[in-house]
């Protein structure tokens, strides 16, 4: 069985959300807080509940969205 990517990107959410992908990528690693007002978009794009972009678990934010980007399309 291979892993079939939804053909998407960290680069191609921030775009799509209209951040630079390296400032996704922080926050995504925990390295950022996700700002109030762009939680909102990113539960829109990706379905992962704004409270887990604001205030994730550790690790728990990095897996959703590998997650989200290797899952099967629907």
């Amino acid at each position: 069985m291979t892993t079939k990517k939804r053909h998407t990107t960290q680069k191609a959410i921030a775009d799509q959300v209209g951040i630079r992908p390296d400032f996704l990528s922080h926050i995504v690693r925990g390295r950022k807080p996700c700002p109030r007002e762009l939680a909102p978009k990113l539960e829109a794009v990706t379905g992962i509940e704004r409270t887990v972009w604001m205030w994730p678990e550790p690790d728990e934010l990095r897996q959703k969205v590998h997650n989200f980007i290797y899952s099967e399309p629907e």
